[in-house]
């Protein structure tokens, strides 16, 4: 992750918003009297975020992460085999698909030699004009 690719931070966002979205409920019904209570509130957060986030299914993969990783049902615990290579074909063709809609509307330029072209400069600072 980096502030050049905000792209990245597409992972850790909704993980975060869940998160977050735990604690204030969590926090709101058992208000935390101490250190330690706290520190196991978001222990608890955590543990249910990350659970939630192994047991999603996946549109692109055509499985959940949890399946993926531990060759088991999240929910059922029941053993899972899958295809990985099945599955990096399934989604190598969505990224074809996806391409090929996106390519349509771009339109084709042939530049000439001497020709002048414009270059953008990269402001790092947002704030400056």
């Amino acid at each position: 992750m980096s502030a050049k690719n905000p792209q990245a931070n597409a992972v850790c966002k909704p993980m975060h918003q869940t998160i977050g979205n735990s604690l204030r409920v969590l926090v709101t019904l058992n208000h935390p009297f101490n250190i330690n209570v706290a520190k196991q509130l978001v222990d608890f957060a955590i543990a249910n975020a990350v659970y939630a986030h192994r047991c999603s299914y996946h549109g692109t993969i055509a499985a959940t992460p949890g399946s993926l990783a531990f060759h088991r049902d999240m929910i059922l615990d029941l053993p899972m085999q899958a295809d990985l290579q099945l599955i990096q074909q399934h989604r190598q063709q969505l990224i074809d698909k996806e391409l090929i809609r996106a390519n349509c509307r771009r339109f084709a330029y042939e530049y000439q030699p001497g020709q002048e072209v414009l270059k953008l400069r990269y402001k790092p600072n947002k704030l400056n004009p």
